[in-house]
C-alpha cells in the first residue's frame, strides 16, 4: 500500500528568554551507559554509550510487572512454590505455600526487588519461568527494543540475559503510560490494595523517591556483572523523563544530572492540539464514507533554543482504509522533525467506530453505482 506523505511549516510563537544555550557535550556521568528521553516523544535529549549491550540487573522487574499487568488479574491468588521461596539474591521472604494476591506480589517485586516474587510471577502467568521469559522478549520486541533479550524474570545475572539504555528507556517510557504499572512504581508504603489486605507492610527501596523533586518512579537494581542501575522517572508539566543509568559507581547522583540536563536544555513546545484534525480518511466498505484522524492527547515536544525554527511535521498515513474501523485504532503516524532529524513519533487514531456494511447494503450501493454509469 502506498503512503501519502504531507508536509508542513510550524510557525512557533514563544519566550525564547525561557531557553538555555546549547547543550553541554558531557555531564560527567559515573557510568558506562545511561540515556534520558522524553516518554511520549520518546526523543533522546542525552545519551552515553547508549546502544551498549549490557546486564541490568533487578531493573528487569520493569518487563516481569508489566506482562504481569496485562495478562494478569490483581486479584488473583498465587501460591509460592519451592523454587520462588529458595532463590538467592534480593528477596522479600515468601515461603513455601504461601498464598498471596498477584497485586501484592507485583508490590513486593517492584517496592522490595523481590527475585522470590518475580519467580511466583512468572510461574503464575506462565507456568514456568522459562516460558514467562519468552513472553517478555517478545514484549520487548513489540515496544521496539530490539537489542534486549531476557532469560530470567529476576535479573541476576546469566548468559544472554542484556538490554541497552536505550531500550530500556523505551520499554520504561512503554510501561509508565500503564495506570496500575505507574501507581506501584511510585509508592513509598503501602500494607493494602484493591485485593485487601496485604500479607505484610512495603516500603520502596528507590531513594530517588525521596530525594528528587517529582520522581515517580522507577527501579533500582545491582549484581555483580551488572553493577548498580537504576531507572528513574520525573514529571514534568508536559509528561516524564526517563533516565536510565547501567553500571554506576553513583546511579543517585547520575539520574539527577540527567534529569537537571534535560530540564535545563529543553522546553517543551506545542505542536498540536487533540481536537486538531490531522487527516481525513476515506472508508470503503463501511457504514460511513469518511472518519478523522486525530491524536490522543494535546502534543509538546522538547526542543532546544537553535532548533525553534526548524520545526515541522510530517504526516504518514494511507490515503483509504477499509473497514470495520474501531474507534482509537491506530490509522498513521505523525513524526515531528528538528532541523531534518525525526525527533518524535505519535499515533494517528480514528475519532469513531465504522462498521462493515452488510451484503445487502453493499449490493444497493453497487446497483446504485452501476445505473449512473452512461
Amino acid at each position: 500500500m502506498k503512503f501519502k506523505k504531507v508536509s508542513f511549516l510550524f510557525f512557533i510563537i514563544i519566550l525564547l528568554s525561557g531557553f538555555a544555550y546549547s547543550p553541554q557535550k558531557n555531564i560527567n556521568l559515573k557510568c558506562l551507559s545511561a540515556v534520558v528521553i522524553d516518554q511520549d516523544s520518546g526523543r533522546i535529549l542525552y545519551s552515553k554509550n547508549e546502544n551498549s549491550l549490557l546486564p541490568m540487573a533487578s531493573t528487569t522487574k520493569i518487563m516481569t510487572a508489566i506482562v504481569a499487568i496485562e495478562r494478569g488479574n490483581l486479584k488473583d491468588t498465587v501460591t509460592i512454590s519451592s523454587r520462588a521461596s529458595s532463590i538467592k539474591g534480593s528477596v522479600v521472604g515468601y515461603k513455601k505455600d504461601e498464598k498471596l494476591s498477584l497485586e501484592e506480589l507485583l508490590y513486593g517485586l517492584m517496592m522490595r526487588s523481590g527475585n522470590d516474587a518475580a519467580i511466583a510471577i512468572a510461574e503464575h502467568i506462565s507456568g514456568s519461568v522459562e516460558e514467562f521469559s519468552k513472553l517478555m522478549t517478545d514484549k520487548a520486541f513489540e515496544i521496539g527494543a530490539y537489542d534486549t533479550s531476557f532469560k530470567s524474570p529476576h535479573g541476576l545475572d546469566m548468559e544472554n540475559h542484556y538490554t541497552t539504555a536505550k531500550d530500556l528507556a523505551k520499554i520504561t517510557a512503554y510501561a509508565m503510560k500503564n495506570e496500575t504499572f505507574a501507581k506501584i512504581s511510585s509508592t513509598k508504603e503501602i500494607d493494602s490494595g484493591e485485593s485487601g489486605k496485604f500479607t505484610r507492610s512495603y516500603n520502596n527501596i528507590n531513594k530517588f523517591l525521596y530525594q528528587y523533586p517529582n520522581s515517580d518512579g522507577v527501579k533500582t537494581g545491582s549484581t555483580g556483572k551488572a553493577g548498580k542501575c537504576f531507572v528513574a522517572s520525573v514529571k514534568n508539566p508536559y509528561g516524564r523523563y526517563i533516565c536510565v543509568v547501567l553500571n554506576s559507581s553513583d546511579r543517585w547522583n547520575d539520574a539527577k544530572k540527567l534529569a537537571d540536563y534535560a530540564e535545563k536544555n529543553y522546553k517543551y513546545i506545542k505542536i498540536l492540539s487533540r481536537d486538531e484534525l490531522i487527516k481525513s480518511f476515506k472508508v470503503y466498505g463501511g457504514e460511513k464514507k469518511y472518519i478523522a484522524g486525530k491524536i490522543e492527547k494535546d502534543l509538546y515536544i522538547p526542543v532546544t533554543e537553535d532548533e525553534i525554527n526548524s520545526i515541522k511535521m510530517e504526516v504518514y498515513a494511507p490515503s483509504v482504509i477499509f473497514s470495520p474501523v474501531k474507534e482509537n485504532e491506530i490509522l498513521g503516524n505523525v513524526v515531528v522533525y528538528a532541523k531534518d532529524t525525526a525527533v518524535g513519533k505519535y499515533p494517528i487514531i480514528s475519532d469513531m467506530e465504522v462498521k462493515r456494511k452488510n451484503f445487502a447494503e453493499n449490493l444497493k450501493e453497487m446497483m446504485k453505482r452501476m445505473a449512473n454509469i452512461k
